[in-house]
């Protein structure tokens, strides 16, 4: 599975291209809704040993739980800032259900099922890409999470999730340094 700096970077990048006028500094509470969301899918991952239902990456990795959830978490969005906007729901699914994605092109470990359950409650059949793009990781021993292998994933998830980030940022801004000037502007009018 991909870790969580794949996701809260993929999301951001999602975040970057729902954003209109983006700015690092005005923008962090909208950056952390959108890592949230694109974390969210996980939510079975802390909840399966407590509760026994379900397994990591089963239903919540499913593109019907992010579109309830995305509903869901856009309802409670709006109600809070008084304002609907439904353009935030569309990327607020789009962060979710990207999550399910990433793993799709990951390797999980997991053998004797594989795979990531996308179309549940249509298919309870788990599919996995042939082609990996993130590595993958064993966390069911504390031997494999220290281990070389690990720190390769991680570093090569970090950087092609990054250059997703990079990439949308100079798409949207045509210029990375608009986005921290911006920032570097206001430091200096203090």
């Amino acid at each position: 599975m991909p870790l969580p700096i794949a996701h809260s970077l993929i999301s951001a990048a999602v975040f970057v291209t729902y954003k209109r006028g983006l700015s690092i500094r005005d923008d962090l509470k909208g950056l952390a809704l959108f890592a949230f969301a694109g974390l969210f899918p996980d939510i079975d991952f802390i909840t399966v040993p407590f509760t026994g239902f379900g397994g990591h990456r089963g239903v919540t990795h499913s593109f019907a739980f992010a579109f309830v959830a995305a509903a869901i978490l856009y309802m409670v969005v709006s109600y809070i800032r008084r304002k609907k906007e439904s353009r935030l729901w569309l990327f607020l699914f789009i962060a979710m259900a990207v999550h399910p994605l990433c793993d799709f092109f990951t390797y999980d470990y997991l053998v004797e099922r594989g795979g990531v359950m996308l179309f549940y409650p249509f298919s309870q059949s788990y599919f996995e890409s042939p082609v990996s793009i993130f590595m993958g990781i064993e966390l069911r021993y504390l031997e494999t999470i220290l281990s070389l292998h690990t720190l390769q994933a991680v570093i090569r998830e970090a950087l092609l999730s990054g250059l997703v980030l990079v990439a949308a940022i100079y798409l949207k801004t045509g210029s990375l340094r608009r986005v921290f000037d911006a920032r570097r502007s206001d430091i200096e009018e203090s």
